[in-house]
């Protein structure tokens, strides 16, 4: 087999375990404060993709020009 792709698939199935295990510890604290009748804290950050852009205009540049 080829190297490169063997190096693809394992990586692929890293993250398939990675979102897997992910998935269960949301199912797991979902269910947990859902027993006990509190809400799921907002444990996790919630990521911004345009907080470089509004970075960059706040420098006055702009970002569409590299």
């Amino acid at each position: 087999m080829d190297p490169i792709w063997q190096m693809h698939m394992q990586m692929l199935m890293k993250r398939k375990k990675v979102i897997e295990i992910s998935e269960k510890i949301d199912k797991s604290l979902f269910e947990y404060y859902s027993e006990i009748g509190k809400p799921v804290p907002k444990w996790r950050l919630k990521k911004d993709p345009d907080w470089w852009t509004r970075y960059l205009d706040d420098l006055g540049i702009d970002p569409r020009n590299p």
